[in-house]
């Protein structure tokens, strides 16, 4: 497992560091005052090196401790956790992709409120209190973040969900 944790690892410290550079290209100049459209490529894609390089020292880290141990032989706990977790994965990705091919039909208020309780689901989430406040919360913050601070517009879907859509931004 750290070992694929490893590759994943050092592919994300090269892919993230590739799209940093070429974010240099999107970096133009605005008016006073303004950032420019390039900087929050590149400070999400500089977290996302950071974050990705202390993922991968903690993961060689966790191996070298690893090493000392004894390899143990599977149990059948372990086997059924290691289906469990490729279940979560799987059922994610299909959320992840329903979300991405829904969205230009329905809009995106509407597919980020139905999206984020079922990806919440997929990944195990069974409290209701979460379920029920928490894709108000992320649509909410997400469209005050980018549809009005940053003013990046989002899908606003087809026939009704449009004038759904404006409703909101």
């Amino acid at each position: 497992m750290k070992k694929g944790e490893i590759v994943l690892g050092a592919f994300c410290v090269a892919f993230f560091s590739f799209m940093f550079y070429e974010a240099f290209k999107l970096h133009g100049v605005g008016r006073f005052g303004e950032v420019g459209s390039g900087f929050w490529p590149m400070l999400s894609l500089v977290v996302s090196v950071i974050l990705s390089l202390s993922w991968l020292v903690s993961t060689f880290v966790a191996l070298a401790k690893e090493k000392g141990k004894a390899a143990e032989k599977p149990t059948p706990e372990t086997i059924a956790a290691a289906g469990s977790r490729r279940k979560k994965v799987a059922l994610s990705v299909v959320c992840i992709l329903v979300y991405i091919i829904v969205m230009p039909w329905i809009g995106f208020i509407l597919s980020t409120f139905l999206f984020v309780p079922a990806f919440a689901i997929a990944l195990g989430e069974r409290r209701r209190l979460v379920l029920i406040i928490s894709p108000f919360l992320i649509t909410a913050i997400t469209i005050l973040v980018f549809a009005k601070f940053i003013t990046i517009p989002f899908p606003k879907g087809a026939g009704i969900f449009v004038e759904f859509s404006r409703l909101f931004y």
